[in-house]
Parts: structure tokens; C-alpha cells; sequence
């Protein structure tokens, strides 16, 4: 079974819908399950033990969450053992921003993560087009994560 954790900040709830349509698209996957968690209750440990990751954050000041930036900084220590983990970034804010995006995903290539597909960008309140979006994002980091398992290791 592969294990896709959902890391994701919300104060609204409005990211934590679209980390909820992500886990849904992961579970979709026949052989995946996703648990959606919170960052600050999140541990580097769930980080090191699942086999991929999205990361969810609303823009603030044109940037990532603090919490998210908080656990980044906390998992730098394990970036040898994470590398090459498939990864996906979704942000959700008021505007047509997509900096909080960029600043995600500079952190997925900072820990040699692999980006697997492009971000998505909620802007306002949540659209269905937003949540079928983020289901599609899970799909797509579902499926990488089950073709990363079946390749043999030498």
C-alpha cells in the first residue's frame, strides 16, 4: 500500500477543501491511501515514512504559510532521506497570485523532491473547478508514487 501524506496550513478551511479534493484524487488510485494532516501537527518523521508528499499553503504576504516554512526548516535534517520523493504544491488566496506557489515549490526542488505535475492556484472562495483540479493533482501524484514503487531496486 502507498501512503501519500497531505501536508497542508488553513485558518479558513478553504485550503483544507482543497487538500481534501487531493486526498480524494489519491484515494481514487487503486493501491494508494492519503492522510491529510495539518502541518503543525505534522512530524518530519510522517515526511520521512510516506512515499509521496503535497503541499498545501494559503498565500500570505505573497509567500508560503509560516507553519509550512516552520516544518521545512525542522525537515532540512532529513533532505538526503526524502530526495526523489514525488510532490505536488496547491495554494488557495484572495487574489491572482501564484507567489506562495513558486515559494513551494522552490522548497520541493531545494529537497530534491520530484515535481510530478503543475501546481494549482485557488483564487477567492473555492470553485468546483478548483476541487476537480486538486482531484486531478492526486491522481497524478498516486500514480507516480505506484510506478516509483514497482521499478526495481538495485
Amino acid at each position: 500500500m502507498i501512503e501519500v501524506l497531505v501536508l497542508y496550513y488553513s485558518r479558513t478551511g478553504r485550503t483544507k477543501a482543497l487538500a481534501d479534493a487531493v486526498a480524494e484524487g489519491v484515494e481514487s488510485i487503486e493501491g494508494d491511501s492519503a492522510r491529510v494532516k495539518r502541518v503543525d501537527y505534522a512530524t518530519v518523521n510522517d515526511f520521512i515514512s510516506c512515499d509521496a508528499v503535497a503541499f498545501g499553503s494559503p498565500n500570505y504576504f505573497s509567500y508560503m504559510a509560516g507553519l509550512i516554512k516552520d516544518f521545512f526548516d525542522k525537515a532540512l535534517s532529513v533532505r538526503e532521506r526524502v530526495a526523489g520523493k514525488p510532490s505536488v504544491a496547491f495554494t488557495s488566496g484572495g487574489g491572482p497570485s501564484n507567489s506562495a506557489l513558486l515559494s513551494l515549490e522552490r522548497m520541493i526542488s531545494s529537497f530534491r523532491l520530484e515535481k510530478v505535475a503543475d501546481g494549482i492556484v485557488s483564487q477567492g472562495e473555492i470553485s468546483e473547478e478548483n476541487l476537480k483540479a486538486c482531484k486531478k493533482l492526486g491522481e497524478a501524484l498516486a500514480k507516480r508514487a505506484l510506478e516509483r514503487a514497482e521499478v526495481p531496486k538495485d
